[in-house]
C-alpha cells in the first residue's frame, strides 16, 4: 500500500503542528505489516521532521522486489513480520543496492539482535516505543549515505583515470617539481624504447635529440614554472637513436597553496604526420611549378585540389572557394558524357586513363587539353580519390585544324572541296545501308556563269559564287553536305531520306532559294541551274559510281536546256512527274471534297464486343477510283497538306460520330506530327468535342511514338490538357519509332496500339510473337489498354486472346466500312 501524504492537522497535546509539503518530498519505502505503525513512522518524520514525505508500504519479499525498481531515499523495515523476516529484507535491500540506508523499526528487536543487524549492513534500529530517535536517525543515515556514495565514486573515478592513464595510446611522464621522472605508462615504453625502470630517476633530457637549441628549452621551463601549460612540438631521440616527432602538453600540478608539486606531461608521436607533411610540402612546390593542370577530385566530382596553373587555364580567380567546383563545371556536357562512359570505367577498371578532351573555362571558352585521369586507392583497396593532368593543346589543335581544313575546303566558298565530298558520301552510305534509308547526289550547274565572268570579271564571278554557297547553305539542313565541285559546278549530299518522294521536298527549297534576284554590284540578275540527281541504291552503291551516274544526270539536263533537274534513271524522273501531278490533284481533292471516311471496329477480345472503332481517310480520285491511304498519305505529309485533311477528318468523324449515336462506342481519330504541334490543336478538338457533344472518353485521338518524341516536354503538356479535355490518348504503331519506355511513364496515356507489322507474322515468326508478348505484358503493368492492328486471322486472334490483349482491330474482326455499314454491324448486338 502507498499514499502520498496531503496537508492535514495532527492533534498533539495542545499544540496543532502544521505538515510540510516541500517540492521535493523525502521517498521512504516502509517494510511492516501493520498500517497504523506505518502511518505513526509517517506522522513522526512529517511532524518532528517537518520533512513532505512519499511513502510506500511493502509486507511480502515480492512486494519489495517489485517495489526497489524506483529509487528511494532510505528504507525502514520492521525486524518481526508474519509473511517476512527483516533479515530477509536487509538481504534483499543489500543486494540492490550497498548504499541505500536501511534502519530497522521495531518493537521486539533486542540487544544482541541489533547488533547483529548492524554488522549484516543496517546502518541503525530504532524501538518503535521510542520513535523520538526516528528524524536523527533518518537524517544521519542520508547525510552518511550521501558520504559513502560520494567516496564511492570517488574511488570509481580514481581507478578509471588510473586505467585511461595505463591504456592511452599518447606517452605519460609525471615528474617532481625538479624534473624528475616518478612514473612512465606502457605508451611511453612502447614511444622510447625505455622501461618505467630505466625512466624512473632521471631526467627527460634522456630523449633529447640535440635538433632544438638551448633558447627552445628555456622557453618551456619558463612557461611551466611560472605555472602556465606549455604546449609544442619535440624532436626526441628513442633509445635507439631513431629521431621521432612528438605534440608535447606539459602540465603544472598545484596543490591549495598554489605550489607546483608535479608536472604531467603527455605526448603523441606524430613523427608520419610530420614526414608525410614534408613529403607532401615537397610535391606541392613541383606542382605549383608546373605548366600543365593538375588536380584532385572527391569521388563526387567536386575539386579538393587545384594548381595555379589549373586556376590560369580555368580563368580563376585565386580566392574562389574550389571546394564548390565541380566536374559538370570544369568540362563542356559532351566531355563530361565521354569521361562518365569511357574514361572513368577505363580508370577505374585499369588504374588510368589518357586521351583528348576539352575543358571549360569560367568565361565559357572550351579549351582542348590532353588529359590523364587516375583512380587512387586506399590501404583496403577502395578509391579514396581521383586526380588529373591536363596540358593544354590548343596551338596543336589550331594548327591541325587549319591544314585539315585548307586540305578539305575550298578557299574561296569555304564549302568541302572533292576529298571532303568523297569522305562524306561514303559516311553517309554507311549509315543508309545499317538504317534503310536512300541517299541522294545532285550535281548543280549554273547556267550562263561564263558569260557572268567574261563580261563583268573575275572578281565579280567569285562573289556570285561565294552568294550561291550562301543560299545553299541557308537552304538546306546542317546535315546535309554541300561541296564546291570545281568552276561553277556545285555538289549536294541529302541523306536520312525514308522514301526518294523525300527528294521534291529538298528540290522545291533549293530552287524557292534563288526565287530572288542575285546583287552583283549595282546590278541584279537571276541564277538558274541545271541539276542532276543520282540516288542511293537505285543508282549506284558506291561512291564513284553515284558521282559519275550523277553526272550523268547533270549532263542530260544541260542538254535538255536551262533550269532543269533529270534523275539519273528515266522511270525516277517519271515518278518526280508522277509525284508532282499527285500533289495537284491532292489539292483539288480538298476543295472538292472527294475525302471520305471509313470505320474500322475494334472488338474486345474476351466477348467479341465492339467497342470502339477508328476513323480511317480515304480518296474517292474522279479517275483512278478509291484510292487508299497508301497511295496518297506520304504526299499530303510532304505537301503540308496533311493539317487541311487531318482537321477534316477530325471534325467529319466527329460530326458523323454524333448523327450514328454511338455514345457507348469510342472513336479514334489519327494525329499527324504536324497536327500535333499546331498551337491551335486544342481549341479544335475542344471546338469539336462542344459542337457535336462528343461525351468524356468517347473520343480517342491516336499519335505515333516519333511524333511526341519530338519534344517529350512540351508533348507531355499538350497531352495533359488534351486528358483535362476528356479525350483519351493512345500511342499508334508502337514499337517502330523512338521505344522509349520513359515516356510511357511520364505521358498521360490511355492505350497503346500495337503495330501491325508484329502482328501479322506473329503466328510464324517467334520474334515478333515474343515482341507483341512483351509488348502487351509492358501495357498491362502500366494499366494501358492494349489493341493490336493488323489481325487477319484466327490464330493471330487466338496468341492476342491467349496473351490478354484488350482489343483487336483488322480484317478478321471487320474490313474498314462506311457509316451506314458501321450502323448495319452494330444492331446485329455490336459482336462480329
Amino acid at each position: 500500500m502507498s499514499r502520498r501524504p496531503t496537508d492535514r492537522s495532527v492533534e498533539k497535546g495542545d499544540v496543532m503542528l502544521k505538515r510540510v509539503d516541500t517540492a521535493q518530498p523525502l521517498r521512504i519505502l516502509i517494510v511492516e505489516d501493520s498500517e497504523d505503525d506505518t502511518l505513526l513512522l509517517v506522522d513522526q518524520l512529517e511532524i518532528e521532521g517537518g520533512r513532505s514525505v512519499d511513502w510506500q508500504r511493502v509486507e511480502t519479499e515480492q512486494a519489495l522486489t517489485e517495489a526497489l525498481k524506483q529509487h528511494w531515499d532510505i528504507v525502514l523495515s520492521d525486524y518481526t513480520m508474519p509473511h517476512f523476516s527483516g533479515m530477509r529484507a536487509l538481504e534483499v535491500v543489500r543486494q540492490h543496492d550497498l548504499d541505500l540506508p536501511f534502519i530497522f523499526v521495531s518493537g521486539t528487536i533486542g540487544e544482541n539482535t541489533a547488533v547483529l543487524a548492524m554488522k549484516s549492513g543496517a546502518q541503525d534500529y530504532v524501538m518503535k516505543g521510542n520513535l523520538t530517535r526516528l528524524v536523527p536517525a533518518v537524517e544521519r543515515e542520508l547525510e552518511e549515505a550521501q558520504l559513502r556514495r560520494e567516496q564511492r565514486q570517488a574511488e570509481d573515478m580514481l581507478r578509471k583515470l588510473s586505467l585511461v592513464v595505463e591504456q592511452a595510446a599518447e606517452s605519460v611522464i609525471i615528474t617532481d617539481p625538479d624534473g624528475c621522472i616518478e612514473y612512465v605508462n606502457p605508451a611511453f615504453e612502447r614511444l622510447t624504447g625505455y622501461t618505467r625502470a630505466e625512466a624512473v630517476g632521471c631526467k627527460p633530457s634522456i630523449l633529447k635529440s640535440g635538433q632544438q637549441g638551448p633558447a627552445f628549452y628555456q622557453h618551456l621551463w619558463q612557461t611551466v614554472l611560472k605555472g602556465d601549460i606549455f604546449t609544442g612540438t619535440l624532436i626526441n631521440r628513442k633509445k635507439d637513436g631513431e629521431l621521432f616527432y612528438e605534440d608535447k602538453v606539459i602540465t603544472p600540478l598545484k596543490d591549495e597553496q598554489g605550489h607546483i608539486r608535479h608536472f604531467v606531461s603527455t605526448g603523441r608521436n606524430i613523427t608520419e604526420r610530420v614526414k608525410a607533411e614534408e613529403a607532401r610540402a615537397q610535391l606541392a612546390a613541383i606542382l605549383e611549378a608546373t605548366t600543365d593542370l593538375v588536380a584532385i577530385l572527391d569521388l563526387g566530382g567536386c575539386l579538393r585540389y587545384l594548381n595555379n596553373a589549373g586556376y590560369r587555364l580555368l580563368g580563376l580567380d585565386p580566392k574562389t572557394d574550389i571546394s564548390k567546383v565541380c566536374l559538370t563545371e570544369l568540362f563542356p556536357e559532351r566531355i563530361e558524357h565521354q569521361l562518365k562512359n569511357e574514361a572513368l570505367p577505363i580508370a577505374y577498371r585499369t588504374g588510368t586513363w589518357s586521351g583528348e578532351t576539352a575543358l571549360r573555362r569560367i568565361d565559357g571558352i572550351e579549351i582542348p587539353v590532353s588529359q590523364v585521369l587516375l583512380v587512387h586507392y586506399d590501404s583496403a583497396g577502395k578509391v579514396e580519390y581521383l586526380s588529373t593532368i591536363a596540358r593544354d593543346i590548343s596551338e596543336r589543335k589550331r594548327f591541325e585544324a587549319e591544314l585539315q581544313h585548307q586540305a578539305t575546303h575550298d578557299l574561296l566558298t569555304g564549302l568541302p572541296n572533292r576529298v571532303l565530298l568523297l569522305d562524306r558520301l561514303a559516311a553517309e552510305l554507311e549509315r543508309a545501308r545499317h538504317a534503310n534509308n536512300f541517299v541522294a547526289v545532285l550535281f548543280l550547274d549554273i547556267d550562263n556563269f561564263k558569260r557572268i565572268n567574261d563580261s563583268m570579271g573575275h572578281a565579280v564571278g567569285d562573289t556570285l559564287l561565294q552568294q550561291i554557297a550562301d543560299r545553299l547553305q541557308a537552304a538546306l539542313r546542317p546535315n546535309d553536305t554541300i561541296a564546291r565541285q570545281g568552276g561553277d559546278e556545285f555538289a549536294i549530299i541529302v541523306g536520312d531520306l525514308p522514301r526518294t518522294e523525300n527528294l521534291m521536298v529538298v528540290l522545291r527549297k533549293i530552287y524557292a532559294a534563288f526565287d530572288r534576284p542575285m546583287s552583283l554590284g549595282l546590278q541584279e540578275t537571276y541564277i538558274t541551274f541545271c541539276t542532276g540527281i543520282a540516288i542511293y541504291p537505285n543508282d549506284g552503291t558506291g561512291v564513284e559510281e553515284l558521282l559519275r551516274n550523277a553526272g550523268t544526270a547533270l549532263y542530260r539536263a544541260i542538254m535538255s536546256g536551262h533550269n532543269q533537274h533529270r534523275f539519273y534513271a528515266p522511270d525516277m524522273n517519271a515518278r518526280s512527274h508522277e509525284l508532282l501531278t499527285l500533289e495537284t490533284d491532292l489539292r483539288l481533292a480538298l476543295k472538292r471534297n472527294e475525302f471520305l471516311v471509313y470505320y474500322q471496329p475494334q472488338a474486345e477480345l474476351t466477348t467479341g464486343r465492339i467497342v470502339a472503332m477508328e476513323a480511317l481517310i480515304r480518296w474517292r480520285h474522279p479517275q483512278r477510283g478509291l484510292v487508299t491511304p497508301a497511295g496518297f498519305v506520304s504526299m499530303l505529309e510532304e505537301s503540308g497538306l496533311i493539317m487541311q485533311a487531318g482537321e477534316w477528318i477530325l471534325n467529319q468523324a466527329c460530326a458523323e460520330y454524333r448523327e450514328m449515336g454511338l455514345h457507348d462506342v469510342r472513336i479514334s481519330v489519327n494525329v499527324s506530327a504536324s497536327q500535333f504541334n499546331d498551337p491551335d490543336l486544342l481549341h479544335k478538338v475542344c471546338r469539336v468535342m462542344k459542337r457535336d457533344n462528343i461525351p468524356p472518353n468517347a473520343l480517342e485521338l491516336e499519335m505515333t511514338e516519333n511524333t511526341v518524341m519530338q519534344d517529350p516536354a512540351a508533348a507531355a503538356e499538350i497531352l495533359k490538357k488534351l486528358r483535362a479535355l476528356g479525350v483519351r490518348i493512345a500511342i499508334d504503331d508502337f514499337g517502330t519509332g523512338y521505344s522509349s519506355l520513359s515516356y510511357l511513364k511520364r505521358f498521360p496515356l490511355d492505350a497503346l496500339k500495337i503495330d501491325q507489322g508484329f502482328v501479322r507474322d506473329l503466328a510464324r515468326d517467334t520474334n515478333d510473337a515474343a515482341i507483341v508478348e512483351a509488348s502487351i505484358t509492358l501495357g498491362k503493368k502500366l494499366g494501358l489498354e492494349v489493341v493490336a492492328e493488323g489481325v487477319e486471322g484466327k490464330e493471330q486472334f487466338d496468341f492476342l486472346r491467349a496473351h490478354d490483349c484488350d482489343l483487336a482491330q483488322g480484317y478478321y474482326v471487320s474490313r474498314p466500312l462506311r457509316k451506314n455499314e458501321l450502323i448495319d454491324l452494330l444492331r446485329e448486338g455490336r459482336r462480329w
